[in-house]
């Protein structure tokens, strides 16, 4: 059964000591002369901060630090992970797009596009020793803005079978947790059963660019 792991990277290293859970606040104040208007709110999740900021971390040598908890806005940490949210999002804000066209989109798109497009490219870069960025699919909807349409997560790890694969990744939602999996098997009849270890639901997978700070 093939496999691997992108060496060194472990969730409870470089992944964050709080989990991925936010008070209500503005993540950025966009300031016109006396009006300072909020953009976004931090109960929604930083999940993709967490995860752009974990890599660099990676990336650096550096251990992720002791916090147990948040910090609030203000403080340094907390701007960086707010400003590699905005860094998740790629470029015109390509990744919001590509997560609702996946909600948006059928069953059978969502299991094509895991198995085509995500899954060989997260293989890839494994095997080239860099930590993918992937994006969990959790819901159909054609809200773009329902809550929990999708999540962003590491990859560091996979072991691929005849009918399946498991990838390891760091979530930002369990934090210090070496062991949480996603898992995708090919049934009977040609359609795939996804899930995570942990009970989120899933429904698709997406193969996520990631950009330097």
């Amino acid at each position: 059964m093939p496999s691997n792991a992108v060496p060194g990277f472990l969730p409870s290293r470089f992944g964050f000591r709080f989990a991925n859970r936010w008070p209500s606040n503005p993540a950025r104040r966009f300031g016109i002369g006396r009006l300072s208007i909020p953009i976004g709110d931090t109960a929604r999740g930083l999940c993709g901060g967490m995860a752009f900021a974990a890599r660099d971390r990676f990336q650096r040598g550096e251990d992720a630090p002791a916090d147990i908890a948040p910090p609030a806005p203000g403080e340094g940490l907390f701007k960086e992970i707010v400003d590699r949210q905005f860094d998740s999002f790629g470029r015109l804000f390509v990744v919001p797009l590509r997560f609702w066209l996946a909600v948006a989109g059928s069953q059978a798109r969502r299991d094509r596009g895991t198995v085509r497009d995500a899954w060989p490219a997260i293989k890839a870069a494994v095997d080239n020793g860099e930590p993918p960025m992937v994006g969990l699919v959790r819901l159909a909807s054609w809200n773009p803005l329902a809550v929990r349409l999708g999540h962003q997560v590491v990859a560091f790890r996979y072991d691929e079978s005849a009918t399946g694969i498991t990838i390891w990744i760091y979530d930002p939602n369990h934090p210090g947790d070496d062991d949480v999996r996603l898992t995708v098997e090919r049934r009977a009849d040609g359609t795939f059963a996804m899930g995570q270890s942990t009970g989120e639901a899933l429904i698709g997978l997406l193969s996520l660019p990631f950009r330097r700070a």
